[in-house]
């Protein structure tokens, strides 16, 4: 699954992104909601002191029943606070602002949704009262309501609170901006760290300036040192595997010669026994040359394998040897089509690229030689191993004789002489801790498999 990557910097802003927002949202909250108390209190308190104001001279008007002026008065009052005004006496409308149908009918107080700052709050209303009456004066029982409307501070607040939550985006995404900046800025002695640890991956040859800062700096030494330890250590194993595999090889070589040189004793016992007659002895001393000869074109062929010194197996990219195998061989054989069929991103396996290029060689050659039109070369690749088919379209060959070509005895077929290539191949596979395999072809020829473990 591709994993989608960003920029340190970008993943610094976008982990920011919510608190800004979050921020903004707050900051924008509190302001409008400290607005909102500021204005409320400040009004509430407007009403209250022209309420003070006003009660005393409404008593008097109250008590000679002067409506006339008490609806003046009521109607001054709602001018200038631009509200609703209504004085009531023994729960009757006295005056109002509103429609004179509404004197002397019962008020209906409105229904109270909340009350705060000592005053009553409905769901469109601010109401705030004061019973009506001279001080050192009996009660007349008369209050005198001023109901301002609630919508208006509602807009100023939500007002106050868009423009400091856009006041605040803005600041944000500024100080975004500048944080962007001083990100990349400090960012730049980590990307030069960056450049210098990718150059050591490739092998590159780079100049190295020294890192001002000084974490930096250590890391980068670290880094150094503890490459050239793993390369000393991978040397080290790759040495220790070169030599196991090459004693494996002698092993294998054994084994080998165990089989031609028990059939070439019996055939000399069977040619000096009294007891046989003598057609079984003079058949069995005819075959001990042929016997002899495979023999000797075994271990020739194994001394050719074997007396260069173990190879190293690194673990690298083996495409890149199969790729360089194709196109030298292409470059001989324009008669025939070799086609391929290599895996994106590559395959690491520890080998020796010479070597294992000589192997494939080897097998497309010989590919070419039988096929009809085409050779075909294929990578598959499991967990724990890796397989390069050669497979050609031609007449294949006798599976019965493929070990004898395998050990180095069999015969060329372009020559009379020893056939070392696919000996040859097998030692560089079997040195490699790999196996050589021979199938038929789905193309109807020879299919060769060279099996690797994969690291």
């Amino acid at each position: 699954m591709k994993t989608n990557t960003i920029s340190f910097f970008r993943h610094v802003n976008n982990s920011l992104n919510p608190y800004r927002w979050t921020i903004s949202l707050v900051a924008a909250f509190l302001i409008s909601i400290l607005f909102a108390g500021l204005s409320l209190s400040n009004r509430i308190d407007s009403d209250r002191q022209m309420l003070a104001a006003l009660t005393p001279y409404l008593a008097t008007l109250v008590e000679s029943s002067d409506r006339p002026e008490l609806l003046r008065v009521v109607q001054s009052v709602s001018e200038a606070k631009n509200a609703d005004v209504v004085l009531v006496q023994d729960n009757s409308v006295v005056a109002t602002n509103k429609s004179t149908a509404d004197l002397d009918l019962p008020f209906e107080k409105p229904k109270v949704l909340f009350h705060f700052l000592g005053t009553d709050f409905t769901t469109t209303q601010i109401i705030s009262v004061r019973e009506v009456r001279r001080s050192g004066y009996p009660s007349q029982n008369a209050s005198l309501y001023i109901m301002n409307p609630l919508m208006p501070s509602i807009r100023n607040t939500l007002s106050i609170f868009i423009i400091i939550f856009f006041i605040s985006i803005l600041v944000s995404m500024f100080s975004a901006r500048i944080t962007r900046k001083v990100i990349k800025k400090t960012l730049s002695p980590l990307n030069q760290l960056h450049s210098e640890i990718k150059g050591l991956v490739v092998e590159e040859t780079m100049v190295s300036e020294p890192i001002h800062i000084y974490e930096f700096e250590e890391i980068r030494h670290t880094v150094n040192q503890t490459k050239i330890d793993l390369d000393n250590a991978k040397d080290s194993l790759a040495e220790e595997k070169a030599k196991k595999l090459s004693a494996e090889s002698f092993k294998c070589l054994i084994h080998d010669l165990h089989n031609p040189i028990a059939v070439l004793s019996l055939r000399a016992s069977i040619a000096n026994d009294p007891l046989k007659d003598s057609d079984t002895r003079e058949e069995a001393a005819s075959s001990i040359p042929r016997i002899a000869d495979q023999i000797l074109n075994q271990i020739t062929a194994a001394k050719k394998n074997l007396e260069e010194e173990p190879i190293s197996l690194r673990d690298t990219n083996i495409v890149k040897c199969i790729e360089e195998s194709i196109a030298q061989v292409k470059a001989v054989s324009l008669s025939k089509t070799i086609i391929s069929s290599i895996p994106e991103g590559g395959v690491m396996v520890p080998h020796d690229p010479a070597l294992l290029k000589r192997a494939l060689i080897n097998l497309l050659e010989n590919g070419v030689e039988a096929a009809n039109s085409i050779v075909r070369v294929s990578i598959l690749q499991s967990e724990n191993m890796a397989m390069i088919k050669v497979c050609d379209d031609g007449p294949g060959m006798d599976e019965m004789k493929i070990p004898i070509f395998f050990q180095g005895r069999g015969q060329s077929g372009k020559a009379n002489r020893q056939a070392f290539g696919l000996s040859s191949t097998n030692h560089i596979v079997r040195s490699h801790g790999g196996k050589l395999i021979y199938r038929k072809s789905d193309l109807g020829g020879s299919s060769f498999e060279i099996r690797l473990g994969v690291t």
